[in-house]
């Protein structure tokens, strides 16, 4: 009994606990440890809760970076008793289970809502919300992090030439990196702004008009960053395809067909599921293996001239049995005479650097690539990140992703699936029939 009172007693005390759930729920990423450790400033989280009404999950993980950094000091305001409290620091209207997350060396605040930190979705069969996950680290690390940066980046959206818009996980994504997304009409403007620091063009389906593309030009002369996706029915936009080939790139007309069965999705070889190839842009995805999903691409391949200055890497590529459909009016995915056999890119990044000044161009050649649904399900979340995280010069804060608490959906690939129906549909009964012959006969035997 002595032995087991004194084992408590050393647990209790050096606070030893370990997270057995299979997402880490009560624990931090080693991204959000390895912030922590990077602290200078002293920080302090305030729970803004009343006694007794506590959310057992947020207060563990609160508790977490407390006890990782000195910088770091957790303390639980009741604002029932403290009504002006929070005033000091946000305007917001402070809600039970939040938190204000203040930087004492800079004065600096930042509000999470309680609600904030509860992913929902939709059943449309009831109509009723649900919770799927916690976003508890994700809020606070980013945060410390937007209280602590003494810049934070700022991304334009081009508008008026039909781009796509973006969805909802597009801004949660960006908040999460604390990226300020303003909208920019380049039709009414003379320069691009000199705050921005990336310029986001979204599968633009009419073109530029020659004043815009020399702005852009100027603006890519100067070191700006440029993030653009484009649509293969989009491939005779004059000005579009001559920025493209001013960073030593081409779309060929058509899209992209997967003939290798690990790389594209079930049924679909024209929705790829490319390699993601090492660079700092895809390091994320390339850590979590969350497959990246590049429906209906274009092939980009190396324009006719490209100059030395040129640094052009590829970042999602496709295998060597893939070929480029040429026949937009085929009514088949089969390869026919006149269509380019790959590999392809359908990802790429081009970095012009000429007297001292780098600029680059990051480009994807599918319009969806950064839709809710595939930023929601797939990889492509982390590609998204990734670009902003190197084009902003790692000033866009590194996103925590969230913890789900239901079972997770799987990507599989043509082949995986062909698998593991044949498994499920053959194999399995096979051995279950064998194995009961076995046991019949044996019986019959005794």
């Amino acid at each position: 009994m002595v032995i087991i009172f004194v084992a408590n007693l050393f647990v209790t005390k050096l606070d030893l606990k370990y997270d057995l759930s299979k997402n880490g729920l009560y624990s931090l990423t080693k991204d959000s440890v390895n912030i922590i450790k990077d602290l200078k400033d002293d920080i302090t989280i305030y729970y803004m809760v009343q006694t007794g009404s506590e959310y057992p999950q947020f207060e563990e993980i609160a508790r977490k970076y407390d006890s990782l950094s000195d910088h770091i000091k957790l303390e639980t305001k009741d604002p029932v008793l403290y009504p002006k409290f929070a005033k000091k620091y946000v305007d917001d209207d402070i809600s039970q289970n939040s938190f204000i997350v203040v930087d004492n060396t800079n004065g600096r605040a930042k509000y999470i809502d309680s609600n904030d930190m509860l992913v929902q979705e939709m059943d449309y069969q009831t109509y009723q919300s649900y919770t799927t996950g916690v976003d508890v680290e994700a809020k606070v690390t980013s945060a410390i992090q937007y209280v602590t940066s003494e810049k934070l980046p700022t991304l334009y959206v081009v508008e008026g030439h039909g781009e796509k818009s973006t969805g909802t996980n597009f801004s949660k994504l960006m908040a999460k990196q604390n990226v300020d997304v303003k909208t920019l009409s380049t039709l009414t403007q003379t320069s691009i702004p000199e705050d921005c620091d990336i310029l986001y063009i979204n599968t633009p389906t009419s073109d530029f008009n020659d004043n815009e593309l020399k702005m852009i030009r100027d603006y890519m002369d100067a070191g700006g960053k440029i993030i653009l996706t484009v649509n293969y029915a989009d491939v005779d936009l004059k000005n579009v395809q001559s920025l493209l080939d001013y960073y030593g790139l081409k779309m060929l007309t058509g899209f992209v067909v997967e003939q290798d069965s690990n790389m594209f999705y079930p049924n679909y070889p024209h929705y790829l599921i490319p390699k993601v190839e090492s660079h700092s842009i895809t390091s994320l995805a390339l850590d979590n293996k969350i497959p990246v999903m590049a429906p209906i691409s274009s092939a980009l391949v190396s324009a006719d001239n490209v100059r030395s200055s040129l640094k052009i890497t590829p970042l999602l590529t496709t295998s060597d049995k893939s070929f480029n459909k040429m026949d937009l009016s085929a009514t088949s995915l089969d390869k026919e005479d006149g269509d380019v056999d790959g590999p392809f890119n359908v990802g790429v990044v081009s970095e012009d650097s000429y007297n001292n000044t780098t600029s680059d161009l990051v480009v994807y050649s599918t319009d969806v690539i950064f839709s809710d649904d595939l930023l929601a399900d797939t990889g492509n979340a982390d590609i998204l990140s990734g670009t902003v995280r190197f084009l902003s010069g790692d000033s866009a804060s590194v996103p925590i992703a969230s913890k789900s608490i239901v079972p997770e959906r799987i990507t599989l690939s043509q082949k995986k699936a062909v698998t593991w129906g044949v498994v499920t549909v053959i194999v399995i009964p096979v051995v279950i029939l064998i194995t009961g012959i076995v046991i019949g006969y044996r019986r019959r035997k005794r």
